[in-house]
């Protein structure tokens, strides 16, 4: 009998390995193929960004309100298991009469990470003086820094929010609107694109979250940028169509298929429109090439 059962145990043994290899493939190497007909018209956009009366932004400016780290094989499908840096980001737009926000980070660091409190005091300065407030999806780390702001019943005056960013107000959590900020407001509804201010598109992208977009940004002298929110959280996710890994598409109920077709598409993209800077949701490398190229300058003005 005994024999019997030392014979069983490698069989048992390959098994599991069997069974745990395939689940680790499911959850953390397989992508999907992509999926809807999800398309970026460029030239559209560009009209729609000269179709507003005024000047457009003669600065981008950026605040890294915070740090934290990812294990590679998170941010994409079938990477390692070594920590690469992440940043909570803020942007600002610098109008020669007005500044608008993009993106608000939030005020608590995300877990294991550290926040700037210099930048966040900046952060809360500059959203105070903003006539134009807009977050590429209603995260925590994209949206919390409004929503927690002390002034956030003000402030929402100048914030464009989408019908779907404040449909889901659990995806925020643990940050959370006042019942008393959202009195009244009226948020933005739009098919495809939106011109929101001179130089400035909002440009539909639903499938990390709902209320998901991308924003497109044109300066005075023609420089482009197109700030991708967590569609991407790093520039590998374009450049490799990778998208990430299932146990955590599951995790945030991501759209992978959708999301993988915005990739091919930004990938594309960025061949074919080099000149139009992607900046992903999370990814310090890219921020500091603009920074050295002087197409984004470090903390908000005031």
């Amino acid at each position: 009998m005994n024999s019997v059962r030392r014979r069983r145990w490698p069989r048992v043994l390959g098994l599991i390995a069997v069974v745990l290899a395939a689940a680790y493939w499911w959850f953390f190497v397989q992508v999907p193929g992509p999926r809807t007909e999800w398309a970026l018209d460029v030239a559209e956009v560009r009209r729609l960004a000269g179709s507003m009366a005024g000047d457009k932004p003669t600065e981008v400016r950026v605040e890294r309100v915070g740090t934290f780290q990812f294990p590679h094989a998170i941010i994409e499908s079938g990477g390692g298991w070594g920590m690469r840096p992440m940043a909570l980001f803020s942007y600002q737009l610098v109008f020669p009469t007005h500044r608008a926000i993009i993106d608000t980070a939030q005020v608590e660091p995300l877990p294991g990470g550290a926040n700037d409190a210099a930048a966040v005091t900046r952060l809360q300065a500059a959203m105070g003086a903003a006539d134009l407030i807009v977050v590429t999806h209603e995260h925590g780390d994209h949206l919390g820094g409004l929503a927690t702001h002390p002034q956030v019943a003000a402030l929402m005056k100048a914030a464009k929010l989408t019908k779907e960013q404040l449909a889901h107000p659990e995806l925020m959590r643990p940050a959370a609107f006042p019942p008393a900020a959202l009195s009244g407001y009226q948020p933005v509804d739009y098919d495809k694109y939106l011109a929101v201010a001179p130089g400035v598109v909002l440009i539909r992208a639903a499938g990390h979250t709902p209320g998901s977009q991308l924003v497109y940004v044109q300066r005075a002298d023609g420089a482009e940028y197109l700030f991708l929110g967590d569609t991407a959280w790093t520039q590998l996710n374009v450049e490799q169509v990778a998208e990430r890994p299932r146990a955590i598409t599951l995790l945030i109920g991501e759209d992978r298929g959708v999301v993988v077709r915005q990739l091919a598409e930004l990938a594309a993209l960025a061949k074919s429109e080099p000149q139009l800077h992607q900046v992903p949701g999370h990814d310090p490398g890219p921020v500091d090439q603009l920074v050295a190229q002087h197409l984004l300058e470090e903390k908000f003005a005031q």
